[in-house]
Formats: structure tokens, C-alpha cells, sequence
């Protein structure tokens, strides 16, 4: 074979196994149709484990179940915003985390105590803080989990709307200024530069700016229906909250 025909062919065979190649990888993937992770089949999930009993009256049961799903099975929000006095989401008679035996599922928080807030992740920066945000001399005040059950308004979080629950997990705003940062007026429970006070330390509302609209919608719907938490006798202003 001359050498250009000889180089005509090779091209040629490695063309063809380039098409092979291309064809290959846009051939979709087999997926079990239990695989695939609709948002019914989450939502049936999402509803079997919620740790607690759900007020479902006019909310949607998909949506509430995929809130669930979200929260419990993914994000574990569980653990930083409950907070037992043994300091275990899961309480001393039902912690995975501890041996023997290894065989205690399903594992279920501490129902009296769950997502009503209260864990301590230590000074937020260098600052200044005083009474129960304390945190030692030069330190910025302590950085408290908040209660995410429903107030007596039967909105989460509080008394969040969903339009300001989006913004705080699109952008970390604060609404209840807890954590300003040191300057004019403000000379106590405040944090200095370059930390935000404006903004939520610790809470990881950068991964959940990725989410949609409709799977944030579903997290506030689902926390809506939780049992409130009062927390009425914590020295977190925060925590406190005012029940039906």
C-alpha cells in the first residue's frame, strides 16, 4: 500500500472510532425507574421518616414530604439546629454513634428537642461580646443554631415568611441582626472585619443558594407543619420562641 493510501486508511479507521466513541457516550444511561428520584417517591420517603408528628392541614402532602426528604435524608439539618442536654441529636438510648449494638434502625432524634435550636459553634470572629453570647475577651459573640419550628403564626423559622426564608438561603441575610459588625452605635454582640455580620455565620446557605425555588419551598413548607418549640427558658433571645 502506498504510504498516502496507507494514511488515508488509518484516518479513516480513526474517524470511525471516533463516531463509535461519540455515539457511546450520548447513548442515555439505563436508570431503574426506583432510580430516578422523582419528586413523589422522595416525597413518600420524606414522609415516612419525619422524626415527629406532621400538621398536614391545608399543606401539601408532596410537597411537605419532599421538604422532609430534604431535611432529614440529605442536608441533615437535624444536627446543628437540635440540641438535647446530653448534647445528641439522638439522645443517650438511641445514638448510632455509640456501641454495641449496631443494629438500631431507624435512628430518630430526640422529638422534644428537634430543629429547636441551641447548638454553639463558638465565636464567630474576633469581636466583642457580652452576656449569654459570651465567648471570652477579644472574641465576637457565639454563633447559636436558631429554632426552625413554627411561632404562633404558624410560619417557620420563627415567624419567617417564605419570601424571607428564599432570601436567607440565597444570601445568608440575617433578619434578626445578631451579629453586627463592631462600629458607631453597635459596641456589643458584634464581630469585626472582615466577617459579615449582615450575613449567617456557620449555616451553609451558600450550598443551598444552589437549590430551586420549589425544593426551598418544600424545606419551609415541611417546617411549617414540625411541632413548635418554645424554648421559652433559654437566655438566647433567639431561641425563644411564642407557641399557639
Amino acid at each position: 500500500m502506498a504510504p498516502k493510501q496507507f494514511v488515508k486508511a488509518t484516518l479513516a479507521v480513526c474517524a470511525a472510532g471516533i463516531i463509535v466513541l461519540a455515539g457511546m457516550q450520548l447513548r442515555p444511561l439505563k436508570v431503574h425507574a426506583d432510580e430516578r428520584g422523582s419528586d413523589q417517591s422522595l416525597a413518600e420517603i420524606g414522609l415516612r421518616i419525619a422524626p415527629v408528628e406532621l400538621n398536614l392541614t391545608d399543606k401539601d402532602p408532596t410537597l411537605v414530604g419532599l421538604g422532609s426528604f430534604i431535611v432529614n435524608a440529605q442536608a441533615d439539618c437535624n444536627g446543628c439546629h437540635t440540641s438535647s442536654p446530653t448534647g445528641a441529636e439522638y439522645g443517650s438510648n438511641n445514638n448510632p454513634f455509640l456501641l454495641p449494638p449496631f443494629n438500631r434502625k431507624p435512628w430518630k432524634v430526640v422529638a422534644q428537642y428537634y430543629l429547636g435550636g441551641g447548638q454553639s459553634f463558638g465565636p464567630a470572629g474576633a469581636g466583642v461580646s457580652s452576656g449569654p453570647y459570651y465567648a471570652g475577651p477579644g472574641n465576637g459573640p457565639l454563633v447559636i443554631s436558631r429554632n426552625l419550628t413554627p411561632d404562633h403564626t404558624g410560619l417557620p423559622e420563627g415567624g419567617h415568611t417564605l419570601k424571607q426564608f428564599l432570601d436567607i438561603m440565597r444570601t445568608g441575610h440575617d433578619y434578626d441582626q445578631l451579629h453586627l459588625n463592631c462600629g458607631g452605635s453597635v459596641t456589643t454582640n458584634c464581630v469585626d472585619a472582615p466577617t459579615n455580620g449582615a450575613v449567617l455565620q456557620v449555616m451553609p446557605w451558600p450550598a443551598f443558594n444552589n437549590m430551586t425555588d420549589y425544593q426551598l419551598t418544600a424545606i419551609w413548607t415541611y417546617l411549617s407543619t414540625i411541632p413548635c418549640i418554645a424554648n421559652t427558658d433559654s437566655p438566647y433571645p433567639n431561641l425563644v420562641n411564642v407557641c399557639p
